[in-house]
């Protein structure tokens, strides 16, 4: 049986719509790899504390700054350093060593300050050292081990390796949260203004 010479017309629509087909699923995968790329990774601020290193996403920085001069709260709450002038504003300044159970070293101090905020709440994190920006990716962190103190539980959201170190990724809002957690309202962070 001699097979029937297929109508030009019907190949080149049918080569046309293969062509688009491709390039459809070629512009879809190329822009699922894109927004898969983009979710993927985050900016973190890698900075030391003791001799701990942790992390606070980019996103939630709205500046870092040289330790400014802090004036002590004397009936505040412990993990609450004092308060500060940043740029006409009075603003809190958290001690991220109390909060994360860490000792505080004789003769030495917090040299930066990072100020995060979160919605309308603002607050500065001191921070003895600033080290790096980096990029990680969703698949490099990692989730907590068991053994941590019960301070850090509640704030760091992950960890990821940093060469030889380990990085703790500090998660604003529930720094925040914990700040009121088991203490009534006159006794969380942003009570003391």
């Amino acid at each position: 049986m001699e097979r029937e010479a297929e109508s030009p017309v019907l190949k080149q629509e049918r080569d046309e719509s293969l062509v688009s087909l491709e390039e459809m699923l070629y512009e879809g995968a190329r822009l699922y790899e894109d927004k898969e790329v983009r979710e993927e990774k985050r900016q973190w601020i890698v900075f030391r504390l003791h001799r701990e290193y942790y992390g606070i996403e980019i996103s939630k920085i709205k500046e870092i700054l040289k330790r400014p001069k802090i004036t002590p709260l004397p009936f505040g709450p412990p993990w609450i350093s004092g308060v500060t002038n940043f740029r006409g504003n009075i603003l809190s300044v958290t001690d991220l060593k109390r909060v994360l159970g860490l000792p505080k070293e004789e003769g030495v101090e917090e040299t930066k300050m990072i100020v995060v905020e979160s919605g309308s709440m603002e607050t500065g994190v001191l921070v003895d050292e600033v080290l790096d920006s980096v990029e990680v990716s969703i698949d490099q962190m990692e989730p907590l081990p068991h053994l941590l103190r019960e301070e850090m539980e509640g704030v760091l959201e992950g960890a990821w390796r940093w060469g030889e170190k380990w990085v703790g990724l500090v998660h604003i809002e529930k720094l925040l949260e914990k700040g009121s957690e088991g203490r009534d309202e006159e006794s969380s962070i942003w009570s003391v203004f």
